[in-house]
């Protein structure tokens, strides 16, 4: 692989991939690797299933998938995407650290749907989640509400369970990529399952570039360009030293909304806090646990469920401060907003706040761009 095949903005690079090389590294165990396997997780699931036998206590597995953190192959995606050279990922995970990585929706095809996405049955919205959704049952109904006040509509987890019909906007924005790709890059799939196996067969036919990175062979061994055995993670930092890039720390990136509505008749406003998508503001991300008002020295009111709402006197001299509680996958510590006063609260106020695992500590801007360092 010459530096100019990837490196050209022109390239059209389409990279589609499964949890074997792509999470496994983040502890999250995938569901074909043999019963040799090197892999730190261990076999898959479906693998110890057909053996009746159970996964070894020696075995690198992650106890909650919230709590993963994206792999140096996750950020390294991510990096491409945002030079231009990344223009679609096609993804069988929904583990969502795609999402969490920071990789842009819009260039993300997740075929096997999102444990944090819930979609309206009846107008089709989404909300973001900062927990599982999935419900694992057959209606794959979540008990909640479409907050649209016209709709109300059911809410259901995206995830696609075995045997059911993958989503047809996704499906069709990856077979879009797939006539467009110079170069498909194939990270730890084994090609086996159909019609995801088929996006990468269509870069070949069309005579592009096929480059299968994978532990053990695949179906399309004959049909690739080349082929790579070695985890992903070897795979991708490689690929970013030859390109001289270098692949970004994981930062949890988190979008607020703030809005205040003043009603002169009774004499109040009333301040709501919501988290949105910080790629989509459109979209609701439900990011707290908890919230906690304390107005002056008056002991400390705590919301715990959605929508945050709470109404403060106009006669109020006092600081209002506002604790935001996340659900703490990665400890994240709570982030305060201070106001000297009611009057000082704005109309509205967005923001994003950055954290960084390693340091435990939040970074606020109004620049989407501004991560820190």
């Amino acid at each position: 692989m010459s530096n100019d095949c990837y490196s050209s903005p022109r390239i059209h690079l389409d990279i589609r991939m499964l949890g074997a090389g792509v999470s496994t590294s983040t502890g999250i165990p995938d569901f074909r690797s043999a019963m040799d396997t090197v892999l730190p997780t261990g076999p898959g699931a479906w693998e110890l299933r057909d053996n009746k036998t159970s996964r070894s206590k020696k075995a690198v597995v992650i106890d909650d998938m919230q709590k993963a953190i994206p792999s140096p192959s996750h950020m390294a995606l991510v990096e491409l995407q945002r030079r231009g050279i990344l223009k679609c990922l096609i993804s069988q995970n929904c583990d969502g650290l795609h999402l969490r990585s920071g990789m842009n929706p819009a260039h993300l095809a997740e075929l096997h749907g999102n444990m944090n996405l819930e979609i309206c049955k009846k107008c089709k919205a989404r909300y973001l989640r900062d927990f599982d959704t999935d419900t694992g049952r057959l209606n794959h109904s979540t008990g909640r509400r479409c907050d649209k006040p016209e709709c109300r509509g059911q809410l259901r987890d995206s995830i696609i369970n075995f045997g059911e019909n993958l989503p047809e906007d996704e499906l069709n924005k990856a077979f879009d990529h797939a006539e467009k790709a110079d170069v498909c890059l194939v990270l730890g799939s084994s090609l086996t399952v159909t019609p995801a196996a088929d996006i990468p067969r269509r870069v070949a036919k069309r005579k592009k570039k096929l480059i299968i990175g994978n532990l053990q062979r695949t179906p399309l061994y004959n049909r690739a360009t080349m082929n790579i055995h070695a985890f992903s993670d070897t795979i991708m930092q490689g690929l970013m030293e030859r390109l001289n890039i270098s692949i970004p720390p994981w930062i949890l990136r988190r979008r607020v909304l703030v809005t205040c509505q003043n009603d002169s008749d009774k004499h109040k406003t009333t301040i709501t806090i919501e988290g949105r998508d910080p790629d989509n503001a459109e979209i609701p991300f439900t990011l707290f646990e908890s919230i906690q008002v304390i107005i002056g020295d008056r002991a400390k009111e705590e919301f715990t469920r959605e929508p945050f709402v709470f109404e403060v006197s106009d006669k109020n001299v006092h600081p209002i401060t506002v604790r935001l509680n996340f659900f703490g996958h990665y400890n994240e510590i709570p982030f305060e907003l201070y106001y000297v006063n009611v009057k000082n609260v704005p109309k509205e106020e967005q923001f994003y706040l950055f954290y960084n695992p390693l340091k435990g500590e939040w970074h606020k801007t109004t620049d989407e761009s501004d991560l820190p360092v």
